[in-house]
């Protein structure tokens, strides 16, 4: 099977990456050529406007003419000083060549021959361009060469790494019977980002010009002022040690109001100097915060590149485009899109892409509060923007996006010159709903995109015409389009779909006269899979004490053991997903298969099963996403005791005789449950939990909690190591020993706390050789017959 790869503009050859050589596909012929067998891995090829390829190859950009076979490089990238120019003799070198004409001769023969070398290195139109020569303080990140060959966007960091320390796993089941250590992730908080710059290097005329970052609108303004403010005064009243770091003796214990004040002044200059030390800014101006490159993306002729780029507290993401024969004068860039979001911007929504005639740029935001598909056009004449779903505005309080027209918000910092505005930029795809996974067809102009336009459950594929804003429907099915692939001739569109009672399968579609309802091309269930009996659950929405629905799954008792005036109330179930940010309430097959399975046997053993998809969730806009910034907990369990209620008010469930359980994020607040609203909850199980999130990854957590030397509030509210003391009812935990996503060590820190605390009805199911997602079958079992028994025991056996 031939991996995907880049089309030539043709559309009749594809290159592609498999097991490190490189394979040329022929369309006509349907016949693939391996084109490299090295040792060497080979990698991200694609073709030049001029029928050659680029590829990777230890960590060299290579160019390949499929003509002739010649690669060549593209340029020789020195991280050196220039080297000094021949010094003049002085002393007794001076003395010996005036003395000595054999001496005279042979320096000044070693001086020609050097200069004829350049000349002919210079002449030679196969040889490498350069050398290019950059800060020595300075490594390469990525390199990104333009469809022409001519233009290199080049991405660069310290030289010097941060430090860090990699935490350790221990490994109790190996083959030889020792103990093994295994490396894993650092801390959060203790590997700090590396902040990037950006060199433009012209590959013709071997000169370079680094790319002005630095006048990014609101770069200089520090975001994490007023946290930090926030944090000290906090400490202040809780009659902690003031301190920046992690050793509490430095600083005496804060009475006075002075006191605090010096210390704010203290840790801001703190960042402020790391700031400086990290960026070479000018000592008299603001320090510029660290940023990185999220995306390079060059038009297909070469022409413009556009570029994403983060800031590393994840507040602010600017998106311009760079005209290379003006940048590589300048170093300037225009500036299309400035989104700044106070709780952190969205992962999911940062794609971008030029259409084909290089016209305009489309690119995901979620500047209204959802994730909509934008456009930036060259010239200053846009069409009408087309119709939204809904003339309700929604709720994006704090969330700033002002810079969208180029206008700086009133809190700008002007000591630098903002970069230019030049073009248009309107919604394309915009209102109350979520846009991802863009692809232009490979013949026309048309947008291909999934949304959950008509149902935040239901993901329909669509397509938009750029020019007019007209949108159809491609796939109307109800269910799930999980991801789509157009065929290189653009007439046939093979997509992944799924429903509630049927697992992912393939579909192939004609692009231009779609028939609903045609078959599916796989079938990838078993006869004994298909043999079960299963009861696939309802879609509901609960109503929220913050005035809007929580969408959730509902697994009801068969009719067997249905509702009636005479049946006492019913034990209830809540599953709590993982990932925090992730739908699971759907219209499609759930991930989490394997525990909608249990959901069934529970709700066949007279259960009520609620799956919630909780705020923090994904699928339902901005606002729904950052409901949990600096605190994790609250929101969740308030909209799962919305559950409970809904439950008992319409499914005569027994708020008395509710059971919790989930794994990873949902374990997590599965234990905020138990241990911050005791009560709540007969009964809960927590699976792979993150119990303190000061030990959980970097690049998850600074997103939503920042990290903890600016706001240390934030993760001791929001980590359930913090609350133990507030156990009062059943606990069960699973985790398993080798788990590198969410440390063993965060159970066994949890379970020394609880012992101190002498808490009893608790414990803790070990499993030595699984990882975070479980692999064996008989580790399955084993936690969902604990899981079972737990529920059985507590709410219909020996209810509280």
């Amino acid at each position: 099977m031939i991996p995907s790869g880049d089309w030539n503009p043709e559309r009749t050859l594809m290159i592609t990456s498999r097991q490190g050589d490189l394979i040329l596909f022929d369309r006509a012929s349907g016949e693939s050529t391996q084109l490299t067998r090295t040792t060497s891995s080979e990698s991200r090829p694609r073709f030049l406007t001029d029928g050659r390829i680029a590829f990777r190859r230890d960590g060299v950009t290579i160019i390949r003419d499929l003509k002739t076979g010649i690669e060549r490089e593209t340029a020789r990238i020195r991280f050196e000083d220039e080297p000094e120019p021949p010094a003049d003799p002085e002393g007794l070198t001076a003395d010996q060549r005036r003395i000595f004409d054999v001496l005279r001769d042979r320096a000044d023969d070693r001086e020609t021959s050097r200069l004829r070398r350049e000349a002919r290195r210079d002449a030679n139109e196969h040889d490498v361009a350069g050398p290019i020569r950059l800060d020595p303080g300075l490594r390469s990140v990525r390199e990104h060469l333009s469809p022409d060959g001519r233009w290199m966007l080049l991405e660069t960091a310290p030289a010097r790494r941060s430090e860090s320390r990699a935490d350790a796993m221990p490994v109790f089941v190996t083959d030889d019977g020792y103990v093994e250590q295994r490396r894993i992730r650092s801390k959060v908080g203790s590997n700090d980002r590396t902040p990037e710059r950006l060199f433009l290097i012209d590959l013709l005329e071997t000169t370079h010009r680094e790319i002005d970052l630095k006048s990014l609108p609101e770069r200089t303004t520090d975001r994490l002022d007023r946290i930090r403010a926030e944090n000290l005064e906090w400490r202040a009243a809780l009659d902690e040690p003031i301190n920046s770091d992690d050793d509490s003796t430095n600083h005496a214990d804060p009475t006075p109001e002075d006191g605090v004040a010096a210390a704010i002044g203290l840790i801001a200059t703190t960042a402020r100097q790391q700031r400086l030390e990290e960026d070479e800014e000018d000592p008299t101006s603001p320090p510029a915060r660290p940023v990185s490159i999220n995306t390079v993306t060059w038009s297909s002729n070469g022409d413009l590149a556009a570029i994403q780029i983060r800031s590393h507290d994840n507040k602010d993401r600017w998106t311009t485009v760079l005209d290379p024969t003006s940048a590589i004068e300048d170093g300037r860039c225009t500036l299309i899109d400035h989104l700044h979001d106070p709780a952190w911007i969205g992962w999911g929504f940062n794609e971008l892409g030029w259409l084909r005639d290089q016209s305009a740029l489309w690119f995901l935001s979620e500047a209204d509060g959802w994730s909509d598909l934008l456009i930036w056009r060259r010239d200053m004449i846009a069409p009408e923007p087309p119709p939204t779903e809904s003339d309700e505005s929604s709720s994006t309080e704090g969330l700033d996006t002002a810079n969208t027209s180029g206008s700086p918000s009133d809190d700008t910092d002007s000591s630098t010159e903002p970069l230019p505005i030049a073009g248009t930029v309107t919604p394309l795809v915009a209102g109350r709903f979520e846009v991802k996974s863009v692809r232009q067809h490979p013949t026309d102009d048309a947008l291909w995109f999934i949304s959950n336009r008509d149902d935040p459950s239901i993901w329909r594929l669509e397509r938009v015409e750029p020019g007019t804003g007209w949108t159809e429907t491609m796939v109307n099915e109800s269910g799930m389009v999980e991801s789509f692939a157009i065929s290189p001739d653009g007439e046939r569109v093979l997509f992944l779909h799924s429903s509630l009672d049927t697992p992912s399968e393939l579909h192939v579609r004609s692009t231009t006269d779609p028939e609903p309802g045609t078959p599916a091309l796989t079938r990838s269930t078993t006869a004994l899979f298909d043999a079960i009996e299963r009861h696939p659950p309802t879609l509901v929405d609960i109503p929220g004490r913050h005035g809007r629905p929580i969408r959730g799954r509902l697994h009801l008792p068969p009719a067997g053991l249905g509702e009636s005036a005479q049946d006492a109330p019913r034990p209830a179930v809540l599953f709590v997903h993982g990932a925090g940010y992730l739908q699971n309430a759907h219209a499609g097959w759930s991930r989490y298969f394997r525990e909608g399975l249990f959901h069934d046997l529970l709700a066949r053993e007279g259960f009520v099963v609620l799956d919630l998809d909780y705020r923090a969730s994904a699928g339902y806009g901005r606002d729904w996403r950052t409901a949990i910034a600096r605190d994790m907990g609250p929101a969740e369990l308030d909209d799962l005791e919305d559950g409970i209620a809904w439950l008992s008010e319409q499914h005569d469930v027994d708020p008395e005789r509710v059971g919790v359980y989930g794994g990873s994020y949902g374990g997590f607040v599965t234990l905020m449950g138990l241990f911050t609203r005791p009560g709540t909850f007969a009964c809960g199980a927590a699976l792979r939990p993150v119990t303190d999130w000061a030990h959980y990854n970097d690049g998850y957590t600074r997103n939503i909690l920042n990290a903890p030397e600016d706001d240390p509030m934030a993760y001791r509210r929001s980590s359930p190591i913090e609350h133990a003391e507030g156990l009062e009812d059943p606990l069960l935990i699973c985790h398993g020993m080798v788990d590198d996503n969410v440390a063993f060590q965060d159970t066994v820190r949890l379970a020394q706390r609880l012992i101190e605390l002498e808490k009893e009805n608790w414990e803790v199911a070990v499993y030595p050789v699984e990882a975070h997602g479980f692999r064996e079958p008989t580790s399955w079992l084993d936690e969902y017959r604990r899981i079972r028994r737990l529920f059985r025991a507590h709410l219909i056996e020996n209810p509280r």
